[in-house]
Parts: structure tokens; C-alpha cells; sequence
């Protein structure tokens, strides 16, 4: 039986850059991290490091400055100087910034995954364990560690088990952590779009009838779109040809934004929110997309994740006697510094989902008025430029 300090579970994004940030604090510690995936060669081979785009706020890159990752992602970003808000169909609209400093960044996520790669292979095997093709099967708690039982017949003891294996974690339920699932009946459609101008570094979001559709930009002439539509409507958007298809996207916006000229692949992502009430449990742990998956309408899924998994390894890193990791005290004390952030984050993201996707005439002329309202008083929208910004002192107990 092998055994280390902490054992993760998912070799996507969460799983590598937890591996990355405990050992960055405690580099006296062994992690072994489960990928159910075959290594990576190449960017674009492994599922996790797909095609898409994210955006990290500016307190996400400042944590990714932190544990050392900041210096080789900067020259595959681009900044977000400036959000534009928009609802088709009615009067108003907001517009954040600019401001002193960047929303924050763009990156593609295969870059991201190329980074995380050559970040990992620095660890020595004493340090990182990386085992893959496989994943858990079972898990045993005993008082002194927990016991985790891979699809490979192996067994692996560890002081604290990660659950980072995503939305339909496995794990998560083996450690038994209750989640609870609400479908938003509607799917995302990613795609690269190649404007005919530059973009400015301008985000932006347009809240439709068919659903919000968000534009990020990345490389001088081009934007990562998500569009979301109802499942219902899925198939006809995606049988478009690429012209009939930017089209559709044209009259969402019109031609403020610029002109739409070509259409990259377009993929399509089913949307859910998945929460936890607690995320913890004795000797074990769900971060990431196994602890909250969100809409994409605000863009702070990962980014709530990223700021999970950076306190954890500070945690974990404060603790004096590393015997005593993912005791409850620990743990506690992790959660105590998280559950605020967490249900703040999950329930404005919900809430934004659900007042721009009623059409009630009601809702429509309550929309208006606070667009308006938001526009003309800036000191109203501090708290959406705050949570956009993404910088909380993290390190506050409830």
C-alpha cells in the first residue's frame, strides 16, 4: 500500500493547480494525484484542456502570482479593460471601466493546460505521484488517515482525499458529501469568433430572449463566445452553417460590437448548478467543479475555485503539526474562511441567471430601471465591479 500526506482525485484543472499550490507552501509533503486520463503529449489531447476560454479576475491572477504560475501564463492572456452589459430588447445599459487596472485576463485553456504541465514535471516522484488511467472506487476512513482504492487495483493511504474529479464526481459521493443539482434546461455553444476590427480588450454581456450570450476577448481581432440557449432550441443553433450562424450572432448584437467574420468549432456544454452545503467531511474534501458548478453568465466558476484551492493550501501549510492534516479543526477552519465567498458567489451568479431569463413584462421594466439606475449612480455598481475584480481578503472568518 502506498501512502502520502494528500491523495487528489482529478487531473483536470483544480486537481493539477492544488497539487501545484499545496507543495508551493509545504514542500515537504507527498501528493498523489489521480488522472483518469492517459498523460498529456500535447495540448490537445486530454479532455480537461479543451478548446475554451477562460477569464481569470484580477485577484485570480494575483493568487496565480502567488503560487508561482503568474510569470509563465502572462504571455498567453489578454486583458479585459472594460465590460459592457446590455439587454436586448429594452432601454439601458452598463458599462464598467476602464479603470486604473484590467477585470483581469483571457486565456485559452489548452495553454493553461501546456503551462500546468510543464509546472508539474519539475516535482520529483518523492514529491508528486502522478497516477493515470485510473480513478477511486472506494474509500475507507479510518481515524488516522483514509484509504483509497483505485480502478487499478491499487491502494493508496493518505491523510486528506481531494474530490476534484468535477461536476459528476465519483469521489464526492464516496466521501459521502450531499450535493444538490438545479438544470437550467439550457446548453452553452463555445466558439472562437474572428472579427472583421479590433476588439479593444471589451467584454461583453447581452442578455437575449433565446439567452445571455458573452463575447471575451483574446488575440487582437478575435473573441471567445458562449452563448446559451434553451435545450429545446440546441439543435437548430448548431445545425447553422457557420455564415447562418454568425448571422444569428450579428442580430443578437447588431453592429456596435464590430463586424462577425468567421466561426471557429462550435461545442456544446449543458448548464447545471451543482452546490454542496458543506464541502467537507472527515478526511476529505470537493473543490472545484465537484464542490459548485455555475452558469457561465458572470464568468466565476473557476475563479471561485481557484480561490478555494489557494486557501486550502494555506491551511494546509499553517498547520504546525502536519500529522494533524484534515482533522476536523483544519478543515473547519478552511470552511470558515470559505462559506461566505462560496454562497455569495453561487447565489448572485443564480440570481443574475434568473432575473434576466424571465421575459415578464414586470421583470423587463424592473431590468431597465436598474441598468438605468446602475449607469447614471456609479457607487451602485460596486458590488458587481468588486465580485468581477475578484479581490476579497480571504482569510476572514465568517
Amino acid at each position: 500500500m502506498l501512502e502520502c500526506d494528500v491523495i487528489i482525485v482529478g487531473g483536470g484543472m483544480s486537481g493539477c493547480m492544488l497539487a501545484l499550490a499545496i507543495l508551493k507552501y509545504s514542500p515537504e509533503l507527498r501528493v498523489v494525484l489521480i488522472d483518469e486520463n492517459a498523460p498529456r503529449l500535447s495540448k490537445a489531447e486530454h479532455s480537461a484542456f479543451d478548446a475554451r476560454s477562460i477569464a481569470f479576475s484580477v485577484g485570480s491572477c494575483n493568487l496565480l502570482d502567488k503560487i508561482g504560475l503568474w510569470g509563465k501564463l502572462k504571455k498567453f492572456t489578454h486583458p479585459i479593460e472594460e465590460i459592457k452589459i446590455s439587454d436586448q430588447g429594452n432601454l439601458g445599459g452598463l458599462t464598467l471601466g476602464p479603470e486604473n487596472s484590467p477585470y483581469g485576463v483571457v486565456i485559452q485553456v489548452q495553454d493553461l493546460g501546456c503551462v500546468l504541465e510543464g509546472e508539474l514535471h519539475k516535482f520529483t516522484s518523492v514529491q508528486l505521484l502522478r497516477i493515470y488511467n485510473t480513478t477511486a472506487i472506494s474509500v475507507d476512513k479510518t481515524r488516522d488517515s483514509v484509504k483509497c482504492s483505485l480502478s487499478n487495483k491499487q491502494v493508496i493511504s493518505a491523510k486528506l482525499c481531494v474530490a476534484a474529479d468535477g461536476v459528476n464526481s465519483h469521489t464526492r459521493k464516496l466521501l459521502g458529501i450531499k450535493s444538490q443539482i438545479k438544470d437550467y434546461h439550457c446548453s452553452a455553444i463555445i466558439a472562437n469568433i474572428k472579427m472583421k476590427q479590433m476588439h479593444h480588450n471589451v467584454a461583453y454581456e447581452r442578455f437575449t430572449p433565446s439567452g445571455p450570450i458573452a463575447l471575451l476577448p483574446f488575440s487582437d481581432q478575435c473573441y471567445s463566445l458562449v452563448y446559451c440557449v434553451a435545450n429545446a432550441d440546441v439543435n437548430a443553433f448548431i445545425s447553422l452553417d457557420d455564415c447562418a450562424f454568425l448571422d444569428e450572432i450579428q442580430s443578437k448584437f447588431g453592429f456596435k460590437v464590430g463586424i462577425f467574420k468567421q466561426v471557429g468549432k462550435r461545442n456544446l456544454y449543458p448548464l447545471k448548478l451543482l452546490s454542496v452545503d458543506c464541502p467537507i467531511t472527515y478526511r476529505g474534501i470537493c473543490i472545484g467543479n465537484a464542490a459548485h458548478t455555475l452558469h457561465p453568465v458572470m464568468g466565476q466558476g473557476f475563479n471561485l475555485g481557484l480561490r478555494d484551492l489557494y486557501v486550502l493550501a494555506k491551511v494546509i501549510s499553517d498547520s504546525t503539526n502536519k500529522s494533524l492534516i484534515a482533522d476536523f479543526k483544519m478543515l473547519n477552519r478552511y470552511w470558515n474562511y470559505r462559506e461566505e465567498d462560496h454562497f455569495r458567489t453561487i447565489n448572485m451568479t443564480d440570481s443574475i441567471v434568473r432575473l434576466f431569463s424571465n421575459c415578464s413584462p414586470f421583470f423587463k421594466i424592473g431590468r431597465t430601471f436598474g441598468l438605468v439606475s446602475m449607469s447614471c449612480a456609479t457607487f451602485l455598481t460596486q458590488p458587481i465591479v468588486k465580485q468581477a475584480k475578484g479581490s476579497f481578503d480571504l482569510f476572514v472568518s465568517k
